[in-house]
């Protein structure tokens, strides 16, 4: 009897016993396998507005993804606003360290103009500028282009003459989704067998409800014409058409958004590029008058010889 009860009392230490064996194990073997910090800050960087408006106190934004990977505060970004912080946040964990907290709000949208008629086409705006929006050339008046700024500020600095200054744009308000209509749906398949161009509305339904929107695009989403017949046989009275409508506008809008943070990136980059091109001119220019001015102050190491013939 007393064997009975000791066992009894023994299977469930050592279960717990086990357990966190397996737990410290766990945890150890975390810490001596090396983390992909570059994986890492791909996905951050792929989150991030890629403004380069350098307003985290990094050049750019692929260093600031490389320091919240390697345990950078997430609330350092003001373009991305309080959407990025709660992305960062299901990425990083809810221990990401933060300097200020949640955003309350997002921050306006904002642009830098030129006061033309103060502008004296010094160009020491053009290099600072990190996606090259501003158009001048010395002497002449310069102009922002407003399509390609960011709103960095980086360019207010630098001028002399204090005639850049940034102007709050009217923000464009997404449009409200259409209400899920109907009671749920129950895989009947009706919708495929109605679609005229053999989509499978219920697979996109059920990815656009969970904002898969690259699966629904591989899924044609964009093919469909909103005709309306799937909601027509759905037996839950499901408005499918609706919820295509707003699915189709919400991942075109998505590709939109992916597509301009690369064109911003890659003007990003030529300009890194340009400044390092003109950065290296003008050492090897230095460089050159350096060699010359050396040439002519070294002493000549011409002899005489004893008979009079220089040697």
């Amino acid at each position: 009897m007393v064997s009975a009860t000791l066992s009894l009392y023994s299977v469930p230490a050592l279960l717990v016993t086990l357990l966190g064996f397996f737990a410290l194990t766990a945890t150890l073997l975390q810490r001596r396998i090396p983390k992909d910090t570059n994986a890492l800050a791909d996905r951050i960087e792929r989150m991030l507005p890629l403004t380069q408006c350098a307003q985290c106190g990094h050049p750019g934004c692929r260093p600031y993804a490389e320091a919240v990977a390697a345990g950078e505060a997430i609330d350092l970004c003001p373009p991305g606003g309080v959407e990025l912080i709660a992305q960062l946040k299901d990425l990083m964990g809810d221990d990401a360290p933060q300097t200020h907290g949640d955003m309350a709000t997002a921050p306006p949208i904002v642009v830098a103009v030129i006061d033309e008629a103060a502008c004296i086409g010094c160009t020491l705006c053009l290099d600072p500028c990190p996606v090259d929006a501003i158009v001048g050339a010395q002497g002449f008046m310069h102009t922002v282009i407003e399509q390609e700024c960011t709103g960095c500020e980086l360019c207010i600095a630098p001028c002399p003459v204090d005639c850049i200054s940034l102007e709050t744009q009217p923000a464009t308000l997404a449009p409200a989704p259409t209400p899920l209509l109907g009671r749920g749906c129950i895989n009947c398949g009706q919708c495929i067998d109605a679609c005229p161009i053999a989509l499978q509305p219920d697979q996109l339904l059920k990815l656009s409800n969970a904002q898969e929107w690259a699966a629904a695009e591989a899924l044609d989403l964009q093919r469909c014409i909103e005709c309306g017949l799937c909601d027509r046989v759905c037996p839950s009275e499901i408005n499918l058409a609706a919820r295509f409508t707003d699915a189709k506008r919400t991942a075109a809008m998505q590709t939109a958004v992916a597509a301009e943070k690369q064109r911003i990136k890659t003007r990003y980059t030529a300009h890194q590029q340009r400044l390092i091109a003109v950065q290296s001119q003008a050492d090897n220019r230095r460089a050159d008058r350096l060699a010359k001015l050396r040439a002519k102050r070294a002493p000549s190491h011409t002899t005489e010889r004893t008979d009079g013939t220089d040697s």
